[in-house]
């Protein structure tokens, strides 16, 4: 790994470039972010875990499940958990391509780059000491253009005292001499961190889970009808809508299946094992579960950490119902932070050698975007045009540029 820190120009650019795959640009991102959680470990120690260290597991698994070629893990492994026998995979990939589509692909790597954009740009900031801003992807300002559809579809709102408090928390790690308050503080950055990206990502985990739902029952005849009388149709508004304004029988589907996904089909990936979801979550070999669930001693930690899990462990670690909820999503995840804490491997790099130093090399591609101040000096308010092509599902998202819609947004550490 560089010895050179990772810099806010080296964020940009790496969130920027739009020649990549998805699944290389996950893989990208996700040895970018194995990085920032070593860059990071210069300052805090790796006594405990930085939330960087997650989400570098999270994104290189993001990438294996964008991968959709004839030889995709992810594919392989989806028709052994759904016990397909061999002879028919290939026409199970087939139906499977069909029911992601492209948006699949393209909506959860624009989510995923855009939350790499806004949390990484924040830590590499703090190598001054005093957090001073990030960069967001703002589809509603008035300083930005008129957004594509999709952009404001697979963003949600999230709230931005979180990544205040998570650079407050950091800071103070910094700062502090005792390796247990160190370790709080760095755990109250971890759920904060969570809280924004969880929330940010929620449009496009549902556009995800539930296209294939929607894709048979709404858009799939449509597409018929609209071959026959050569006229479009608004596609991605129909797979972005809220799940409350669906149909009763989409609805239910997506409820069944969303259901079904999580509790037989989703894992979370660590270097340890992969986590199922559907199963309460329990201690990795070397971690003694009274000491993890300790009472939080910070204040500020604890009522952060209380907005998500209580101190009853076994409600806490309980198997998760629903993957799309919210509130769900985040009780796993802060239990899965509060257990895993001190696990020292989730700082290793997550791929061989000659895997890394391609990444590596990867990285170095493309151009820093112009700077936010001067797209702001611009003044005035350009409309976007779309393309030729109508059919945003794919071809929007396959080729959307970031810079018009970027904002360096002031984090006031003492805000409250």
């Amino acid at each position: 790994m560089s010895d050179t820190p990772m810099t806010a120009d080296d964020v940009l650019r790496i969130a920027a470039y739009k020649d990549r795959s998805p699944a290389l640009e996950a893989m990208v991102i996700a040895y970018s972010y194995h990085r920032v959680a070593g860059d990071l470990a210069q300052h805090l120690g790796k006594d405990a875990t930085n939330w960087y260290c997650y989400a570098t597991w999270t994104s290189k698994a993001i990438g294996e499940s964008l991968d959709l070629g004839p030889d995709s893990p992810f594919i392989m492994d989806f028709s052994r958990k759904m016990r397909v026998p061999h002879r028919f995979r290939r026409v199970f990939r087939a139906v499977l391509l069909t029911l992601l589509g492209p948006s699949y692909q393209l909506g959860l790597a624009l989510a995923n780059r855009a939350i790499f954009l806004e949390t990484a740009s924040l830590a590499v900031n703090l190598w001054n000491d005093s957090p001073d801003r990030y960069l967001r992807v703002s589809p509603e300002s008035e300083l930005t253009p008129t957004p594509p559809e999709f952009l404001t579809d697979l963003l949600s709102e999230a709230d931005d005292r979180y990544l205040r408090d998570a650079a407050q928390f950091l800071v103070e790690a910094r700062q502090a001499t005792d390796p247990e308050d160190r370790a709080e503080l760095m755990f109250g950055a971890n759920i904060a961190l969570s809280a924004y990206e969880q929330a940010r990502a929620q449009k496009a985990l549902e556009l995800v889970l539930y296209r294939p739902v929607r894709w048979l029952t709404r858009v799939s005849w449509r597409s018929l009808r609209s071959l026959v009388t050569r006229r479009p149709f608004p596609r991605f508004r129909l797979y972005a809508a809220r799940h409350e304004d669906q149909p009763w029988l989409t609805r239910r589907l997506e409820e069944k299946w969303s259901s079904l996904y999580t509790r037989h089909l989703f894992a979370v990936q660590t270097p340890l094992s992969d986590i199922k979801v559907g199963r309460p979550l329990t201690a990795p070999a070397g971690v003694d579960m009274a000491k993890a669930w300790a009472p939080i001693q910070n204040e500020k930690v604890r009522k952060l950490a209380e907005e998500f899990i209580t101190e009853d462990q076994e409600a806490s670690t309980a198997s998760v119902a629903d993957w799309v909820s919210y509130p769900d999503r985040m009780r796993f995840i802060v239990s899965y932070f509060r257990v895993y804490q001190h696990v020292a491997e989730l700082y290793d790099v997550p791929f061989a050698k000659d895997v890394a130093d391609g990444l590596a090399e990867e990285m170095r591609r493309g151009l820093v975007p112009e700077a936010v101040s001067g797209m702001l000096a611009r003044g005035g308010r350009r409309l976007y045009r779309y393309p030729a092509e109508s059919d945003p599902d794919a071809y929007e998202m396959a080729h959307f540029d970031f810079e018009p819609f970027l904002e360096a947004i002031r984090l006031d550490p003492s805000a409250k």
